[in-house]
């Protein structure tokens, strides 16, 4: 049996996978995508055949894909749900209080653990001693999956048994975050407006700061490579922003503004692209 199963294999969950198998963790990996699988077998993670076989490989199941809806989905299933008793579950997709109370409700009434883990940074800093990672949920939950969740950052929170805090504290730090990637391309367009060297836009950041990243993927017009955070990811996150304001019955205006452009970005093709390509949406071009 493994320590540890991971289900999907995006750029996050594929940085932790790497991560937890470079410091000697035995791992099991699924993905519904077999293609993105293969290289983590090639370096020694156990592949499983179907997801069945992933939750039975190991005590813990780390869940890494887009939105806490598409992981019930694949959960809720008669041949998957009698093998969530006795294991623990770490939710690590991008969601709202409500959605983390439901997960913990529906994963206790098959006999299962649950945790709620909010990834703070980009896959290049998993592993990192900046690799942040906020965590609710019960603390014999917490103990049970803590050596491992400590592998994957050096600024690792536990937030207590509220398990609706993670997503809290995430959410308010996420709105920070996907403005900060609006704001850095929309410079980035008046830079281009005007013709100023779009290295010289990013040099008036610290080394490190986002803006190199972004700066350099839309000089390069090549959204498909080094990807550290997918217009998906932005969309999921600023849905999830949005609705977790409808919920607190508070100002949506902002989550509304941003989810609109990353709507547009999605309806154009670019779900699966580095939000850099964001630029394209105030380029007109999507």
């Amino acid at each position: 049996m493994s320590e540890v199963t991971l289900i999907g294999l995006g750029a996050m969950g594929s940085a932790i996978a790497r991560t937890l198998m470079d410091r000697g963790c035995d791992l099991t990996v699924w993905n519904r995508s077999a293609d993105k699988a293969a290289p983590l077998a090639e370096a020694g993670a156990s592949l499983a055949d179907s997801l069945s076989e992933a939750i039975e490989a190991s005590p813990r199941v780390l869940v890494c894909i887009h939105g806490y809806a598409t992981a019930r989905a694949l959960l809720d299933d008669p041949a998957i749900t009698p093998l969530l008793t006795g294991r623990t579950l770490m939710q690590m997709s991008t969601g709202t209080p409500a959605e983390a109370r439901e997960a913990e409700a529906w994963i206790h009434g098959h006999g299962g653990l649950y945790l709620d883990c909010s990834i703070m940074v980009y896959p290049p800093s998993i592993g990192t001693e900046g690799g942040q990672l906020l965590i609710a949920g019960a603390r014999e939950a917490y103990d049970d999956c803590a050596g491992y969740i400590g592998l994957l950052g050096g600024d690792v929170r536990y937030l207590g048994a509220t398990i609706g805090a993670a997503a809290a504290l995430d959410m308010a730090l996420v709105s920070r975050l996907v403005a900060r990637t609006v704001a850095i391309v929309y410079g980035i367009h008046i830079c281009e407006s005007e013709g100023v060297p779009l290295e010289e836009y990013a040099g008036m950041f610290p080394e490190g700061d986002r803006a190199h990243h972004l700066a350099r993927i839309i000089d390069s017009g090549d959204f498909d490579k080094d990807i550290q955070s997918t217009v998906g990811t932005s969309l999921e996150a600023s849905s999830a922003i949005r609705a977790l304001a409808v919920d607190l019955g508070i100002n949506a205006e902002f989550p509304e503004f941003i989810l609109g452009l990353y709507q547009r970005a999605s309806a154009a093709g670019y779900l699966d692209r580095d939000s850099a390509s964001l630029i394209e949406v105030f380029r007109g071009n999507a």
